[in-house]
């Protein structure tokens, strides 16, 4: 990933939280037939490693489901939505007109060894943990337990967990650390004018 010195996010522990908080994962994987892509919820792992290891699952008919995609690493993207800035919220821009539009956004490049699982225990462990998560702030979280036994143990059949070993960490946090101070207190200033949730929510990172 081409990551400009400026916009380079090198704290672990940073781009741990940033997984955690946007889930939704991109893996990209060469195939015997080309490139491949699959967008599932991934979660990371201590496994004693320097960087950890991520799981998740995919259907058993997933056409990365193939042994002979697992001996090249694997590609996993992890990115929030980002936003639109515009030229007309930098001071700077009526002084000397040289300013361009641009997207903010915050990206991590996860390359990684992977293994796929079957293993009855494994994919109930890996469902579990995911569920565990995302029904974290429900009123009475749903578990695996509310559902017949018999109808998780078909679902596993379906299923195949996926473990990625990573070897290397890369990410991107583009929030105009580039831009001075009084242009990035412009930037600011014009989210908070479009009075949306996602504009307040960059309006916060960048400050």
């Amino acid at each position: 990933m081409f990551t400009p010195k400026a916009f380079k996010e090198e704290d672990f522990e940073t781009i741990k939280t940033f997984i955690k908080e946007h889930p939704q994962a991109t893996i990209i994987v060469q195939t015997n037939t080309g490139l491949d892509a699959c967008h599932i919820p991934m979660y990371w792992q201590d496994d004693g490693s320097q960087y950890g290891c991520l799981y998740g699952h995919i259907a058993k008919i997933n056409t990365l489901n193939n042994s002979g995609n697992i001996d090249a690493p694997w590609l996993v993207i992890f990115q929030d939505a980002g936003h639109y800035i515009s030229p007309n919220w930098y001071p700077s821009k009526s002084i000397t007109h040289k300013e361009v539009p641009t997207w903010n956004y915050r990206s991590v490049h996860i390359t990684g060894l992977v293994r796929l699982i079957t293993e009855p225990e494994m994919l109930i462990e890996i469902l579990t943990k995911l569920t565990t998560d995302f029904e974290a702030n429900q009123p009475i979280p749903w578990s695996l337990s509310d559902a017949p036994v018999n109808y998780i143990q078909a679902l596993c059949r379906a299923i195949v967990g996926i473990r990625i070993n990573i070897t290397d960490v890369q990410a991107q946090f583009k929030l105009s650390q580039n831009k001075t101070a009084e242009n990035r207190a412009g930037i600011i200033a014009g989210l908070g004018r479009l009075q949306t949730e996602k504009a307040d929510e960059m309006a916060k990172l960048i400050d």
